[in-house]
């Protein structure tokens, strides 16, 4: 049996250490996690940070829209072809643990109320903005993202689509503040002439926005 040195194994942890005690990725020392009970935070850096995700459910209908569903249970909304519409969702609020010094995406699940007969079509989202601040100044924007309609997309494809505003996410650093109150609404562009999808588009009623955490 050949020998085995046991010297170079360090001892094991003790049954408590004092804290904060950080926790570093040996292949890159930005990414971190630190546990500090004095004050009830597990912080957390570059790769080490979670992702979280809020959620906000329909509000209003905006322009033309038509109410439907999604398999049996899930409410949805549906916009023509060649038309505008869609609607509001419900307020959030951007909450302390986000890192808004980080971009932040938001998604929508789509499907089409009728088979497509025609690929290589394109389906012009747009998403609108209206942040409120805790100072209480008001702005708004809109962007749009042109989204491929996937070759023979039929009612039973079911797609989560990332509003992309051409640098592969919804909102850049910093476009929000912690505390601040936003509204979003979705829609279709369907009387655009870059919309070509010649069917009808399905929203589910709401939409995801998905966020770097500073903290678990």
């Amino acid at each position: 049996m050949p020998k085995t040195y046991t010297d170079d194994v360090a001892p094991a942890l003790p049954s408590s250490i004092d804290g904060p005690f950080q926790i570093v990725d040996p292949s890159d020392c930005a990414s971190w996690i630190k546990v500090d009970p004095a004050n009830a935070r597990v912080a957390a850096a570059g790769n080490a940070r979670p992702i979280r995700v809020l959620t906000t459910g329909y509000g209003r209908t905006y322009l033309t829209t038509m109410t439907h569903f999604i398999g049996v249970a899930m409410t949805a909304r549906y916009v023509n072809a060649d038309d505008n519409g869609g609607f509001y969702l419900s307020p959030i609020r951007i909450p302390d643990d986000m890192d808004v010094g980080e971009p932040c995406i938001v998604k929508i699940l789509v499907t089409p109320l009728q088979d497509a007969t025609d690929n290589g079509q394109v389906v012009r989202f747009a998403l609108t903005h209206t942040r409120v601040t805790l100072e209480g100044s008001e702005s708004s924007s809109t962007f749009v993202y042109d989204w491929d309609v996937p070759d023979n997309w039929t009612t039973s494809d079911y797609n989560v689509v990332t509003i992309d505003n051409g640098n592969g996410r919804s909102y850049e650093a910093d476009t929000f503040a912690n505390g601040d109150i936003v509204g979003l609404r979705i829609s279709r562009q369907g009387a655009a002439t870059e919309d070509t999808f010649n069917k009808a588009v399905k929203f589910a009623e709401y939409t995801q926005l998905e966020y770097t955490a500073k903290a678990y």
